[in-house]
Parts: C-alpha cells; sequence; structure tokens
C-alpha cells in the first residue's frame, strides 16, 4: 500500500533534469509558458540532478560534451528515466556523418521514451511526457535496465 502511494507521488510530480544541447531546448521552453504550463500536469524542473525524476536530452550531443551527459545521468537516483526529444538526439540528425558527434544518443543512455522531429512541437512533447508519467505510475522497468549501454567505454 505504501509502495503504491509512493508511485502514485513521484508519477504525479516527476521532476526533470533539462540537458539543453541543441534548438529542441526552445520547445521545452515552450512547454513551461503559459500556453501549454507543464506544471499544471505535475512537472518541474529541478537545477541539480541530485533530485531529478527524469532527464530530457533534447537535440545534438557531441563526442566531447557526452561525458558530462553520463556524469549528470550517473548523479540522478534510482529510479531514473530518460525523455529524448529531436532528431538530433536520436540519430544525429542532419550531422550524423560528422566525426564528431554521438550519433545515437540511444547507445549510452537508453531512451524510455522519444519524441521525433527536428523540432518536435510541444503538442507532441507534451503527450510523450504524459506517457512518461504512466511509466512512472505503472512502476515499469525503466529502459536502463532491459537494454544494455556503453558507458563504460567512455573516457572521463
Amino acid at each position: 500500500m505504501i509502495l503504491k502511494f509512493l508511485d502514485w507521488s513521484r508519477a504525479n510530480s516527476p521532476w526533470g533534469v533539462h540537458f539543453c544541447s541543441g534548438c529542441c531546448s526552445l520547445e521545452v521552453l515552450a512547454l513551461m509558458g503559459p500556453r501549454f504550463d507543464w506544471e499544471r500536469y505535475g512537472f518541474m524542473m529541478t537545477p541539480s540532478p541530485r533530485q531529478a525524476d527524469f532527464i530530457i536530452v533534447t537535440g545534438l550531443v557531441s563526442k566531447k560534451v557526452l561525458p558530462v551527459l553520463l556524469r549528470v545521468y550517473q548523479q540522478m537516483p534510482e529510479p531514473r528515466y530518460v525523455f529524448g526529444m529531436g532528431a538530433c538526439a536520436g540519430g544525429g540528425g542532419p550531422y550524423w556523418d560528422s566525426d564528431f558527434v554521438a550519433v545515437d544518443v540511444s547507445q549510452y543512455i537508453p531512451f524510455d521514451i522519444f519524441v521525433a522531429g527536428c523540432p518536435p512541437n510541444p503538442e507532441a512533447t507534451l503527450e510523450g511526457l504524459l506517457k512518461l508519467k504512466e511509466i512512472i505510475l505503472k512502476n515499469k522497468n525503466n529502459a536502463a535496465k532491459k537494454y544494455p549501454n556503453k558507458m563504460e567505454e567512455i573516457d572521463y
């Protein structure tokens, strides 16, 4: 009974940390504005990953910034969830053939929810966040437990 209450409270007020690395960050800012007002759905941002329930990876991640992203992800407490958005985070976007781009971030940090688009509109992003709330409420295993990752291969 107590665990169900904790899952319910975690799902209805998820705190996120925003890893801004691309132009999709502007769509997250639109969600925070008065038109979409994601606070009425219970979403809040925290400046520290140590209190965050999920991380939002928006846009292009270079190989130079990838160790920083992994460090932020490792500082998050369990259970932690990953919300990816944008063509750059999913497959490199228009920079897929560059030597300096981490082409598929989900190989390093598996996404629980991914919203495609370049950039995805705020409605689609909000729908993805609501699906993330359902995953948290049902206390499903997050993607990090299901899929192997390459976090150990990165030199810090």
